[in-house]
């Protein structure tokens, strides 16, 4: 028997011998890639600055969003802060944990950079503002706004949290501007689609080595400067920060967003991406009016949404720097919207009288507007949290 243990013994070294010896390439290659990995994943640590990770992400069902449970410093033009992301992939004012069920009345909002609230920590934001005065009266309010979001994805957003994700909610109050005008048109043919396990899983794995793998951080780099080049270069007198020492982060939100528009035409014209002119340009007034239908379809079909789950829906009109400037708190854009929802039976908030109230109108861009740029400062968003506080009723 002990013979035999032996001989045993000897035959597993032999084999163990057999196996190196006759694969000498393969095991070198698999020495090499543990050293490259190891390699790779300690230079991501050291040279991949901390707070790049992407909080931003495409969505098969509404077109794009936020990754949930993040931590990151976002940019808007010059100005970072600091940005958060609940537990639902909305804006929040830290990683909170948000159930989707709750014996509160919850109020959702729905809007675009301005309800996002670019450039300004979550709690000076309206969104911010309201939700701290809401625990009093028991009131839960959620920011699922994101840059760019139109009534499309308003729509679509609402649809897939209320029916796929079972969210909540006894109020949803959609914000309006009129870059909604250019987005519902960018966003004519975005199809939804459900969310394939795998492509998540894929998409999950690859955001993981752009943040701590070096070489795949550096590629993504490269690859992602190359169609940024290409973007601007198609819509090159858009891009105002051209030369500038910084790389215009707003051109490249704009570069995902239109992904879905093949117009390069379009793109092309400066007075395009002038969407606060449209209504006052006879070249664009029909191209105005078809965004201005396409949004008011699916506002409907939120509302028909809405109506079958038992939400209430109210609907915000605000202004950009150019309505502020024409003092009119009742423009063409206020009236249709105003006669829309009157005819749909839709609760309606007119903000323009927020920023048009015998103020001068160029001081209250200056007070209340981020410096050349259409969205509120600290002060703007007080100012329309002020106003919008009144309507949340336990």
């Amino acid at each position: 028997m002990k013979g035999n243990t032996k001989i045993g013994k000897d035959s597993s070294a032999s084999l163990k011998k057999w196996w190196f010896e006759r694969n000498p390439f393969l095991a070198l290659l698999i020495f090499l890639f543990f050293v490259i990995t190891v390699t790779d994943c300690l230079l991501g640590v050291f040279l991949i600055p901390s707070g790049t990770a992407p909080f931003r992400s495409l969505h098969p069902f509404y077109h794009h969003g936020l990754l949930p449970g993040k931590k990151a410093m976002a940019t808007w033009g010059p100005i970072a802060y600091p940005f958060y992301t609940n537990s639902l992939g909305m804006r929040d004012t830290g990683m909170v944990d948000v159930p989707l069920t709750t014996r509160h009345k919850r109020i959702l909002l729905l809007g675009d950079s301005h309800t996002e609230a670019v450039g300004v920590y979550a709690e000076d934001s309206f969104y911010g503002i309201l939700k701290k005065a809401g625990k009093p009266k028991g009131i839960e309010v959620l920011n699922g706004a994101v840059v760019s979001y139109s009534p499309k994805i308003h729509y679509l957003k609402a649809k897939y949290y209320l029916e796929k994700r079972k969210l909540d909610v006894d109020e949803i109050w959609v914000f309006i501007d009129l870059s909604d005008l250019q987005n519902e048109i960018a966003y004519e043919t975005f199809v939804p689609r459900n969310e394939n396990i795998f492509n998540k899983a894929r998409d999950k794995f690859f955001r993981f080595l752009k943040t701590n793998s070096f070489v795949v951080n550096r590629i993504e780099i490269m690859r992602d400067s190359r169609n940024y080049a290409r973007f601007t270069a198609v819509m090159s007198e858009f891009d105002q920060q051209r030369g500038s020492e910084f790389r215009n982060n707003t051109i490249e939100l704009y570069r995902v967003f239109f992904r879905d528009f093949n117009d390069k035409e379009l793109l092309q014209n400066p007075e395009f991406h002038g969407v606060g002119q449209w209504y006052y340009d006879s070249s664009f007034i029909q191209l105005a009016d078809k965004g201005l239908k396409l949004g008011m379809e699916n506002i409907r079909r939120l509302d028909s949404l809405c109506r079958q789950k038992k939400i209430n829906l109210t609907l915000c009109v605000h202004p950009w720097q150019i309505q502020v400037m024409k003092q009119d708190t009742s423009d063409y854009y206020v009236r249709r919207w105003a006669d829309f929802c009157k005819s749909q039976n839709i609760a309606f908030i007119n903000l323009f009288p927020v920023f048009i109230n015998g103020e001068n109108p160029e001081t209250a861009i200056k007070k209340y507007y981020i410096p050349n740029d259409n969205h509120w400062s600290e002060q703007g968003h007080a100012k329309v949290a002020r106003h919008l506080q009144k309507y949340m009723v336990p």
